[in-house]
Order: structure tokens, then C-alpha cells, then sequence
């Protein structure tokens, strides 16, 4: 009785097996290389012959892009890399984060650099927060460059924005005591501006700045960390 139970169950296990495998088979998804006429070559997972899933495209050998992709375009999470070499410099740029319909949408991080072809750094720039249609439209906006001063700190949301000009290393106490070159501040009708050569009450904008700490030091500390990667 027990020998023909356990040749029943295996006769059982064995038809599901036949039946389930087709379908896992059908699962595993095909790693494809197209290749198209402007010299670009996409390796990675595709549907109707079009780059759909997770793949990489490379344009020769200045630009790429590795993540994810929808019915031929660049749509889901991915990183972007592009280097251009112009007449006196070379400019390096990255993207990570969200795409959509093939532009950055959404949260993201893009960071930038202009370096000489003697090899000196130009600038070094990062955009940090949210993007739409290729644009950084929120969060923050760090540069550094050969200037004086040589820093830009821009933060903005949908309800306020500010801007400062100056050094890195103690931006707080710096915008404190008016050791900065310019600052800008806008929220609703609130509007701010002081910069080196305006004629402004020291006091009153000591003032101004102390009534505005809670909103936008912890952004200021942010503006310290990106500077550091810059």
C-alpha cells in the first residue's frame, strides 16, 4: 500500500515539473546586443527589439547610461555619464538617479566638472534634489569654481529659496556676522537681499538672519557636506 502511495505522489511530482518548467524558461529574460548606425550599442534586456528592463547603452567611448529602460527609452532609475572635450577644457558629467520618457525626472544627484587641458579643475558643480524634464527644479545647488569667492550656495522648494555667496568651512557663523559677499532670501512677499557695496543696517540683518535660523540653518549644514565633495 505505502509503495504504491509514494509511486502515485512521484507520478504527481513529475507532471507538475513537466507542466511549471515551460513557463520558467518563459521567466528568465535574454540578455540582448543591439547595435545601431550612430555607432551606439546597447547590451541588456529588451521587448519588440527595443531596449526594455535593465540594460546598458554606450555612444563609443563618451557616453553611457546603465539602468533601467521602457519600451526603447531611458524611464526608472539609472546613471548617465558624458565627457566632452571642448576647446580649452573637458567637461565631465554624471547622473544618478530617476528618469522619465528619456530626461532626468524626479529625485536625483548631478554632479559636474569643468577641468583644464593643462589639468587644472574649472569648476566642480553638484544639483541635488528634484529634477523634471531634464531641469533641477528643488533642492540644492552647490558650485565651486576659480572665482572670488569661489563658492555658490542655492537652496529652493516650492515655498521658499535663498542664496549665498561666499567661502565654505563656517557658513553659518560667516552669514552671522556679514562675512559674506551676497544673500538672498525669498519667501512669499518675505524678500531679502544684502551684498558687498549695498548700504544695510548691520543689526537689522543680524537680526533678520536670526529669525530665519531654524528655517534654513539645517540647509546650510547641507550646503557643507556637498561642498566637501566638490
Amino acid at each position: 500500500m505505502l509503495r504504491r502511495m509514494f509511486i502515485c505522489m512521484l507520478g504527481v511530482t513529475f507532471g507538475w515539473s513537466v507542466i511549471l518548467s515551460p513557463h520558467v524558461a518563459q521567466a528568465a529574460t535574454e540578455m540582448t546586443t543591439l547595435e545601431y548606425g550612430n555607432g551606439a550599442t546597447y547590451y541588456g534586456e529588451t521587448k519588440n527589439g527595443k531596449p526594455h528592463g535593465n540594460g546598458t547603452m554606450t555612444w563609443g567611448k563618451t557616453k553611457t547610461y546603465k539602468g533601467s529602460w521602457t519600451q526603447g527609452k531611458r524611464s526608472g532609475h539609472g546613471v548617465y555619464k558624458v565627457i566632452t572635450r571642448g576647446e580649452d577644457r573637458i567637461t565631465e558629467s554624471k547622473y544618478d538617479g530617476n528618469w522619465k520618457n528619456d530626461k532626468k525626472d524626479g529625485k536625483g544627484k548631478l554632479q559636474v566638472n569643468e577641468i583644464a587641458l593643462t589639468g587644472e579643475m574649472l569648476e566642480s558643480r553638484i544639483q541635488t534634489g528634484t529634477f523634471a524634464k531634464d531641469q533641477w527644479i528643488a533642492g540644492y545647488d552647490i558650485r565651486n569654481g576659480e572665482y572670488d569667492p569661489p563658492y555658490y550656495f542655492a537652496y529652493k522648494d516650492s515655498k521658499m529659496s535663498f542664496k549665498i555667496l561666499g567661502y565654505a568651512g563656517d557658513i553659518w557663523n560667516d552669514l552671522k556676522n556679514g562675512y559674506i559677499f551676497s544673500f538672498t532670501y525669498q519667501k512669499g512677499k518675505v524678500y531679502k537681499s544684502v551684498g558687498v557695496g549695498d548700504e544695510y543696517n548691520p543689526k537689522q540683518f543680524s537680526s533678520f538672519i536670526k529669525s530665519v535660523e531654524k528655517e534654513i540653518k539645517p540647509h546650510i549644514n547641507q550646503f557643507e557636506k556637498l561642498a566637501k565633495q566638490l
